[in-house]
C-alpha cells in the first residue's frame, strides 16, 4: 500500500492549458510575425532564453518585453497587448478544480512550478486557485527553474515528509524523470481524467 502525504501539482500544462504554445500562435497570427523559430525561441523555457530568465526572477516583464520587441520589431504602443494575449491564453483544463477540492481533504497540496510573477498574480485573480494549494514553489522565487536539480532539491524541503510519500504531476517527461532520481513518484499528466486512473496505482481512489 502507497502511503502518499503530498501530491504536487504543475500549472502550465496541469492545472492550465499549456498557454505559451497558444500565446505563440497568436502574436505570430496578429503581428504577421515571419521569424517564428526566433519567437519561439523568446518564449522558450530554455538555459538563458528570455523566457527561462523571466522565470527564474533574473529578468523583469518589462525587460522581457522590450527584447521581445526589439528583436521581433514589434511597435512598443502593442506593449499591453501582448502580456495579456499571454497571460490570457491559460485556461483551467476539465474537472481538474474539482479533483484538487476533493484532494485536498485528505493530502498536503504544493504548486511546483516555472512560472512568471504577474501571470500567477493575473491567474489567480482570474480564477483564484492558490486558494487550494498548501504551498507553491515557483522558479522565480528561488531563481531556479526545472532544468536545475537544485529546484528539485528546494521542492524537498517544502513537501513535509519523504521524497517517496510525494507525488509529481508534470506534462514533461523529462521533470518527472529528475524528480524520481531523487525519491519522488511521478505521474506524466495527459488529460484529468486519465490523471484519476493513473492515481488509483497509489491507492488514490477519486469520484467527481
Amino acid at each position: 500500500m502507497n502511503n502518499i502525504k503530498t501530491i504536487i501539482f504543475d500549472l502550465g500544462g496541469v492545472y492550465f492549458t499549456p498557454g505559451s504554445f497558444l500565446a505563440i500562435e497568436k502574436i505570430r497570427e496578429i503581428y504577421d510575425i515571419k521569424n517564428e523559430k526566433l519567437l519561439r525561441e523568446i518564449f522558450s523555457d530554455k538555459p538563458n532564453s528570455e523566457g527561462n530568465l523571466l522565470r527564474r526572477g533574473l529578468m523583469t516583464i518589462d525587460e522581457f518585453e522590450e527584447k521581445l520587441f526589439s528583436k521581433l520589431e514589434i511597435n512598443k504602443k502593442e506593449k499591453k497587448h501582448t502580456r495579456y494575449i499571454w497571460f490570457g491564453s491559460y485556461c483551467i483544463h476539465y474537472g481538474i478544480e474539482e479533483l484538487i477540492k476533493v484532494l485536498k481533504k485528505e493530502y498536503r497540496l504544493l504548486i511546483f512550478s516555472g512560472n512568471v510573477r504577474e501571470r500567477i498574480e493575473y491567474l489567480d485573480k482570474k480564477s483564484d486557485f492558490l486558494k487550494y494549494f498548501d504551498d507553491t514553489i515557483f522558479s522565480f522565487d528561488y531563481q531556479k527553474n526545472k532544468d536545475d536539480i537544485e529546484f528539485y532539491e528546494e521542492l524537498i524541503e517544502h513537501i513535509e515528509c519523504e521524497p517517496s510519500e510525494a507525488i509529481l504531476i508534470d506534462d514533461e517527461k523529462k521533470n518527472i524523470k529528475i524528480a524520481r532520481s531523487l525519491g519522488f513518484k511521478g505521474i506524466h499528466y495527459y488529460y484529468t481524467e486519465k490523471l484519476i486512473e493513473d492515481l488509483k496505482n497509489y491507492d488514490i481512489f477519486v469520484n467527481i
